[in-house]
């Protein structure tokens, strides 16, 4: 077919979230993506794409050839790469969605590691925790913490994110370190959002609840995690969020025996019809990479 080419210059950009985007993935000339699409369009006799200075969006028609042109797109692309091998020079744009937390603590690390197996790969990344700029479509993945909305489809339960009890060497030398969850009515407590009081269970199914009035409540992990190396208290956050500290040794477990909550990890694909390559090889690493932090593997 004469315009064999030109559907795969439309699905690239549709995929790639514009016309310099893809024209930087293909390592073609904007100018010329753009003049190909106008030519599919004035042969078709209807236009594929809603162009405005913000976005593109689909027509109906666009729509239509779209989601007949994914599936054939996507075996082709899967095949080439698996000729390749995973180590093929890959290129092109990722966009993610992530709560501020999450985006702070765990996704920066994972994509820096990420990005020295495949370098010419680059990410557009939104850091949000407002649930509808969370889960707007333009976003190929989008990770999340916590239940989602009952109305996104497609998400995979990566599995529940543990969270613990830390604080830092020399608060633990002045008030002592409590050996039961009993004790910590005689500490100074950090809360972080969601919880305002914590249930502890322990690993022969002992449980306990601390019910008590916090120094400090925040909303963000980060902040929480600082104000417990500056001494303020016992934290209570996920086990991601204080890696870097626990190294460091900024930080040690407190009542280590005691698991402090859970919360679901998820990931969305937000076009899982067309899932290039590229995306496929990040989402696995994120599965990989979260095996050390979840206790649903």
């Amino acid at each position: 077919m004469k315009h064999l080419d030109d559907f795969y210059l439309f699905v690239k950009v549709i995929q790639e979230g514009g016309f310099s985007h893809a024209a930087a993935a293909l390592d073609m000339p904007t100018a010329t993506i753009s003049r190909r699409i106008t030519q599919l369009e004035e042969h078709l006799g209807y236009p594929l794409l809603q162009r405005s200075t913000r976005k593109l969006r689909l027509t109906d028609e666009g729509l239509r050839y779209y989601q007949r042109l994914c599936g054939p797109l996507q075996e082709l692309e899967q095949a080439t790469g698996e000729i390749w091998g995973e180590g093929q020079d890959l290129c092109g744009l990722i966009k993610i969605a992530s709560p501020i937390s999450v985006s702070n603590t765990l996704l920066i690390e994972l994509l820096a590691d990420f990005s020295r197996a495949y370098p010419r790969i680059r990410f557009e990344l939104e850091q949000t925790n407002d649930h509808h700029r969370l889960f707007d479509a333009e976003w190929d993945l989008v990770l999340f913490n916590g239940d989602l909305p009952k109305q996104v489809p497609h998400a995979q339960l990566l599995g529940q994110i543990d969270y613990a009890l830390y604080a830092s060497p020399l608060y633990l030398q002045q008030f002592g370190t409590p050996n039961h969850p009993g004790q910590l009515a005689e500490h100074a407590l950090i809360y972080c959002w969601p919880y305002s009081s914590w249930q502890l269970r322990k690993r022969d199914g002992e449980h306990a609840e601390v019910v008590q009035p916090g120094r400090l409540s925040v909303n963000q992990s980060p902040a929480a995690v600082l104000a417990a190396c500056n001494h303020l208290g016992i934290v209570n956050v996920p086990r991601h969020s204080a890696m870097p500290q626990l190294r460091s040794g900024q930080l040690v477990p407190v009542l280590p025996d005691w698991q402090a909550g859970q919360r679901d990890f998820q990931l969305l694909v937000n076009n899982p019809a067309f899932i290039p390559l590229r995306v496929t090889l990040l989402v696995d690493f994120i599965k990989r990479h979260l095996q050390q932090y979840s206790t649903a593997q």
